[in-house]
């Protein structure tokens, strides 16, 4: 875009030398040019639009530019990075440096070249999209930086300057090019601008000081050196006495974000009663497990969160990971999570060959259990019915209600641990729980060979094109009358198909049309 439109840029500068007009002239054909390209291009995006050339933007994109952080998109709204930062993040991952930043900003107007119009941009853009969605403060970090460096750097220069200067005496000011002031393009409203502001912001008080100064330094340049020393040394002076605290603050800091970023998701330190640390690597320990106790070609289920780890430490396949860009097949596993036990079983030995599930004193999968039923029912609407888009009949705190007692994930959790709490034996075989119950696995009893089979034939994924490494697997035949209950999600960026909103999309539409705010789900 931007390459194309230096060209317009330079086909104008063409057309004017052989066409020669006044620069007011020149203004509004530039201006009408691009206005004309402008209407072209939008004519040429709605035909396309009406052809479906434009995919949607996904709910993460479009989540950017929201005023509300609910998206309309369960699933989207279960990420817990995708909701706004705070001010304690900020505090947190750029602490006392985001206040030089802000400082820096000013100093961008110093020595003003077309280069400091970037930090200017880069900083506007980092804290919108931060204040969206609080991953993003990752992008703060490096304009942070740059910004932070302006104030501390252009003040460090000037006092060294000082220095040099009761030496060797001022620096010998370059001479200002004589250059032809055009007319008609951007030159001509900085111009204008300056005209208007100057007077305002270079007042004739500022002028006779800079007389004044500019008088001393001629008349009495060792006097002249000797103050600007004197001012250097005392802001440098001032500067290391006032800085020494924050920085060392700053520098624990780095060093405790450090240990914590660098440190494994999967394993940590935790304290004994008897004050012994030890580490606990369940997580990393169940994987292994896996990789160990079971067949190559097992496929293994999960809530989507752990497929990576599935793939990559287990070696196992995964039902579903990070990567898994399809919105109706995360409702699919949410269903079979959030279903009774026999019902999931019907499901899952179909798909795979092993569940497992986070547990023990953490209950992550509990926890985290109301977004199964909650996505599953966007395309699954039986599961908690049209009058309960948020399923908050399927709720484990304080108490399990009976269609989370009913779950599969619950008893799976809770196998064994609480009074009633039981797998069935003849539908799963619990073959492994870590050490400290983090992580429980099931091995799926009577899976049917045939559904295997079918979903293992190359024969039965659709390719993009003959040959080609991207094939889209099936799911078997035994599961259609399931997936014909499926209603396809449309999300609210979906301008472009016609297909009925799920029931918590239309929610938050309605809790924020009414209140304004952001949707309370």
């Amino acid at each position: 875009g931007s390459f194309h439109g230096f060209q317009v840029l330079e086909l104008c500068d063409l057309w004017r030398k052989r066409r020669p007009m006044s620069g007011l002239r020149f203004f509004f054909f530039r201006v009408s040019v691009f206005v004309t390209i402008g209407v072209v291009t939008c004519g040429v995006c709605w035909v396309l639009l009406q052809f479906n050339y434009f995919s949607p933007w996904s709910s993460r994109i479009r989540g950017l530019f929201l005023k509300h952080r609910k998206t309309g998109n369960p699933l989207v709204d279960s990420v817990a990075e995708h909701q706004a930062a705070s001010e304690q993040a900020y505090d947190m991952y750029l602490s006392t440096p985001r206040y030089f930043a802000f400082a820096g900003l000013f100093f961008c107007w110093h020595q003003r070249t077309p280069a400091k119009i970037f930090p200017v941009l880069f900083a506007a853009v980092a804290y919108h999209f931060s204040l969206k969605m609080s991953r993003l403060i990752i992008i703060c970090g490096p304009i942070v930086s740059i910004l932070a460096g302006y104030p501390v750097g252009i003040m460090f220069d000037w006092c060294i300057e000082q220095c040099k200067r009761l030496v060797c005496g001022p620096l010998p000011s370059l001479p200002e090019e004589d250059v032809p002031k055009r007319t008609g393009g951007m030159g001509s409203i900085y111009r204008l601008v300056n005209k208007i502001v100057k007077p305002v912001t270079y007042t004739d008080e500022l002028r006779s000081v800079e007389d004044v100064m500019g008088h001393i330094a001629c008349r009495l340049p060792l006097l002249d050196r000797i103050t600007r020393l004197a001012l250097a040394s005392l802001i440098l002076s001032s500067a290391w006495r006032e800085m020494q605290e924050p920085w060392e603050k700053f520098v624990s800091l780095c060093y405790q974000h450090a240990d914590s970023l660098a440190g494994p998701g999967l394993a940590y330190e935790a304290r004994l009663r008897n004050g012994q640390t030890i580490i606990v690597d369940d997580y990393y320990q169940g994987y292994k497990w896996i990789e160990r106790n079971t067949p190559s070609d097992s496929r293994v289920l999960a809530w989507w969160d752990y497929g990576y780890q599935i793939t990559g430490i287990a070696k196992r396949t995964s039902v579903a990971d990070g990567n898994t860009w399809n919105h109706e097949h995360i409702a699919t596993i949410g269903r079979i999570l959030s279903n009774p036990v026999k019902k999931a079983h019907n499901i899952m030995r179909h798909l795979a060959d092993y569940v497992l599930v986070w547990a023990g004193e953490r209950e992550t999968d509990l926890r985290i259990s109301a977004h199964f039923a909650r996505i599953g029912n966007s395309v699954f609407p039986d599961i908690c019915g049209p009058a309960d888009p948020t399923c908050s009949k399927y709720s484990a705190y304080p108490s399990p209600t009976p269609m989370m007692r009913a779950s599969f994930v619950y008893n799976a959790v809770k196998h064994n641990l609480v009074d009633g709490v039981r797998l069935d034996p003849k539908l799963f075989k619990e073959v492994h729980t870590t050490k400290h119950g983090l992580m429980r696995i099931y091995q799926v009893l009577n899976v049917s060979n045939e559904s295997k089979a079918w979903v293992a034939d190359p024969a039965n994924r659709i390719c993009d094109a003959p040959g080609s490494w991207y094939c889209v697997g099936q799911y078997p035949p035994k599961l259609k009358k399931l997936i014909s209950k499926r209603k396809n999600f449309s999300q609210l960026e979906d301008f472009n198909r016609q297909v009925e909103k799920s029931d918590y999309t239309r929610l938050v539409e309605k809790q924020q049309a009414e209140s304004g705010r952001d949707a309370d789900v």
